[in-house]
C-alpha cells in the first residue's frame, strides 16, 4: 500500500469517469489507490455511486474553495485528474454561466490545491471541441492546432487549458492535458445523443435531429477513452494528446445504424431547428497517443450494439 501512488479524480460520478474509477479499480488498483470528488447534481450520478462502491467518494463542488482544501488535506494525492465540468453545449448557449463557474474557477481552485499540497502531475480532461470546426475535407486536428472553440463550453474548457499551462509555466506544476472525441458507453446521460436515440426507440418517441443530420462527429468507446487516459497518465508530462478512434459519421448515419441494430425506429426520426452556431465536424489525428503504446480496443458497431443492448436491460436507468 505504501509504495501505491495515489490519484485524486473529480467529477467521478459522471458518464466518463464513472466508468473510468471502475475500470482503473479492475485493472490498476494494484499500482494505484484511487479516491475522488463528485457533487452529485445529476439523477444518473446517484446510479454510479451504488456501481463505484469500490473507493473512497468525497461529496462536494470543486469550486468550493474551502472544501477541496480539506480533501487534499485529508487525501494528499500524488496525481489529479480533474474531470469535473459542466459539459452539455445546448446547456451552455443558453446560459454560460454555469460553465464559466465550474469550468473556469473551478479549474483555478484545483490548480491552486495542486500547487499548495505538492501534487505530482495534474491530468485535465479537455475536448476536442476546443478546435472549433472542420469542413468535410480538412485534414484531422494534430495537437499542434491552434484553439478556437466555437461555444461556450468549449471556450470553457479552452480556457482551463491555459490556466493549467500557465501554472506550469509560472510554477512548474507538471501537467497532461486530453482532448477526447465524443464518447459513448453505458451509463451515459439520456440528455446525450446516442442515449437519448436509444430512449426515443424504447419508447416510440420522436428523435430529434438538428437541421438535416449532416453535422460529422468521431466516436470513441469510454472504455477506450479510460484506457488511453491511464496511458496518458503512465506517460510523459507536460504533453497534450487527442484521444480519437479515427470512426467518423454523420448523426443522421448514426442514427439510421442505431434504428438498425434495434431493428425499428426509423419513421421516428424527425429533423428539428439547427442549433445555434452547431459545429460542422470534429476529428481529432491519434498518431501521438499511440506512440504511448496504446490503441482502441472496441470496434464502433460491437461498442454501439454492446450500448444498445445494455440500456434495453437497464431502462430505469433512463427514468
Amino acid at each position: 500500500m505504501a509504495n501505491k501512488k495515489k490519484v485524486l479524480v473529480t467529477g467521478s460520478a459522471g458518464f466518463i469517469f464513472s466508468n473510468f474509477i471502475r475500470w482503473a479499480l479492475r485493472y490498476h488498483k494494484e499500482d494505484y489507490e484511487f479516491v475522488s470528488i463528485d457533487k452529485i447534481a445529476l439523477p444518473e450520478s446517484m446510479h454510479n455511486i451504488y456501481a463505484n462502491r469500490g473507493h473512497k467518494l468525497h461529496i462536494g463542488d470543486i469550486c468550493d474553495r474551502h472544501f477541496v482544501d480539506i480533501v487534499f488535506q485529508l487525501e494528499r494525492p500524488d496525481i489529479v485528474v480533474h474531470a469535473a465540468a459542466e459539459s452539455h453545449v445546448d446547456d451552455s448557449i443558453k446560459s454560460a454561466d454555469r460553465f464559466v463557474l465550474s469550468n473556469v474557477l473551478g479549474t483555478q481552485v484545483i490548480i491552486d490545491k495542486c500547487r499548495e499540497y505538492k501534487v505530482e502531475r495534474l491530468v485535465y480532461i479537455s475536448t476536442d471541441e476546443v478546435y472549433g470546426q472542420l469542413s468535410e475535407d480538412d485534414e484531422s486536428w494534430t495537437e499542434g492546432f491552434a484553439m478556437a472553440p466555437r461555444n461556450p463550453y468549449s471556450a470553457s474548457k479552452a480556457a482551463g487549458e491555459l490556466l493549467v499551462r500557465a501554472a506550469y509555466e509560472t510554477h512548474g506544476l507538471e501537467y497532461n492535458i486530453t482532448r477526447a472525441c465524443n464518447n459513448f458507453g453505458p451509463r451515459q446521460s439520456v440528455t446525450k445523443f446516442i442515449p437519448k436515440i436509444i430512449k426515443c426507440i424504447l419508447e416510440e418517441l420522436p428523435i430529434p435531429i438538428y437541421g438535416q443530420g449532416a453535422q460529422i462527429r468521431e466516436w470513441i468507446h469510454v472504455a477506450d477513452n479510460c484506457s488511453a487516459i491511464m496511458a496518458i497518465l503512465n506517460g510523459p508530462p507536460n504533453e497534450t494528446y487527442n484521444i480519437s478512434s479515427n470512426y467518423e459519421m454523420s448523426n443522421l448515419e448514426l442514427v439510421n445504424m442505431i434504428c438498425n441494430i434495434m431493428d425499428g425506429g426509423h419513421s421516428l426520426i424527425t429533423f428539428v431547428e439547427d442549433r445555434v452556431g452547431h459545429d460542422f465536424r470534429y476529428s481529432v489525428d491519434n498518431a501521438k497517443l499511440k506512440n504511448l503504446d496504446w490503441k482502441p480496443n472496441f470496434k464502433f458497431k460491437d461498442g454501439l450494439r454492446h450500448t444498445c443492448k445494455w440500456y434495453s436491460k437497464n431502462r430505469w436507468f433512463m427514468r
